[in-house]
């Protein structure tokens, strides 16, 4: 339109409306030059598009505009399926599978995340995940909770005794403001066989004997400790007796850092002389095993709480035997701090490489042989 025509009554109105206007010929040398494939577009237009297609809140997390445009528009497309949350996770290099509430629950719109691997951290990857989940869902449909390898649910109690109690909550941890749940947990496995020096450090220590069985002289051991058969041999004697003397024993986790210095220590829950045994209690490196009088090895297990250690990195982890409570320091406390306990007697020393986080529960499993 070269000119435009106005009535004769126009007022100052139109007028300057009527004046805003480009004529299309002072624009059709520039609209001549507006000629690109969508499909791979400059780079310079590449915010423009982005907003065109209403992609501006996942520019946050697919800082890759090219990607945005190629992902998004098909992320569109699904939004609102479950298609479209693992889209959405895929661009943080993660993914889960959708687990929804049971529709007879007050919370019945909420649904969980289980994560096929671990996030690589707390801060800022949780939020990341988040928004993304949150972007991606019905507007109906809340994320209420994240999980992997530690999932200890709640019990459906309603209208009984049991109503309302502890038992009614699931495990985890609430690390961001949207309150969302995060109940992560790994295990670390460790083999070790108990040295001289560390025996007689502890005072468990028989030496290598030869013969069919152990000489009274060499069972310095309570009578109630000699749980094996008289007629095994004196390798299975000796290690029943040093297995044994671990059954009496409190033991708990040493964390380190680079330095040397102790993060904290994680009281063990499980310390036991075991046998190899089909559908035993423990589960140590794929094998079964489960406590016996007279078992021939020790397993001993500690699981840290969510937040007990956060933002230290342990390079290296032991079993601290007959360490000293300091004074005031309740018997059953699980996490003690440096200064709660002394003394003591560090054995099987592993290195590590572990970054301990508020939302990970993190399994300790030794196997100790002598």
């Amino acid at each position: 339109m070269g000119h435009i025509s106005l009535p004769a009554n126009a007022e100052i109105w139109e007028l300057s409306v009527t004046g805003c206007y480009i004529s299309s010929d002072e624009l059709d040398d520039a609209i001549k030059t507006i000629n690109f494939d969508k499909s791979a577009p400059p780079s310079g237009f590449l915010p423009f598009m982005v907003w065109e297609y209403g992609l501006g809140k996942l520019t946050p997390y697919v800082p890759n505009l090219y990607s945005l445009l190629s992902d998004g528009i098909v992320w569109q497309r699904v939004r609102g399926t479950p298609d479209a949350v693992a889209r959405a996770l895929s661009w943080l290099n993660t993914s889960a599978s959708i687990e929804q509430a049971w529709h007879g629950r007050t919370w019945w719109n909420s649904f969980q995340l289980r994560f096929d691997t671990l996030p690589e951290n707390d801060d800022p990857l949780l939020e990341r995940i988040e928004a993304v989940t949150a972007l991606s869902v019905p507007k109906r449909s809340q994320l209420r909770r994240g999980v992997h390898h530690y999932d200890a649910g709640c019990l459906t109690a309603d209208y009984k005794a049991l109503d309302n109690t502890m038992l009614d909550r699931e495990s985890g941890i609430q690390l961001t403001p949207a309150g969302t749940i995060w109940s992560f947990g790994r295990t670390h496995i460790f083999k070790h066989e108990l040295t001289e020096a560390e025996g007689l450090a502890i005072g468990n220590w028989i030496d290598l004997v030869e013969g069919q069985s152990l000489r009274w002289i060499d069972m310095t051991y309570p009578w109630v400790q000699a749980n094996f058969p008289w007629e095994a041999s004196a390798i299975t004697q000796r290690k029943a007796l040093l297995a044994g003397w671990f059954n009496d024993q409190t033991l708990y986790v040493t964390l380190k850092k680079n330095n040397g210095d102790v993060i904290g220590y994680r009281r063990c829950r499980a310390c036991h002389s075991v046998s190899q045994t089909y559908g035993g209690s423990y589960s140590f490196d794929g094998v079964r095993y489960q406590p016996r009088l007279g078992g021939t090895t020790v397993y001993v297990e500690a699981l840290t709480d969510f937040d007990d250690a956060k933002n230290f990195e342990a390079l290296s982890i032991s079993l601290l035997v007959g360490g000293v409570l300091r004074e005031g320091v309740k018997p059953g406390c699980l996490w003690l701090e440096p200064q709660d306990i002394s003394g003591g007697h560090e054995i099987a020393h592993q290195a590590i490489t572990l970054n301990l986080r508020a939302s990970v529960r993190e399994q300790f499993k030794f196997m100790v042989r002598f």
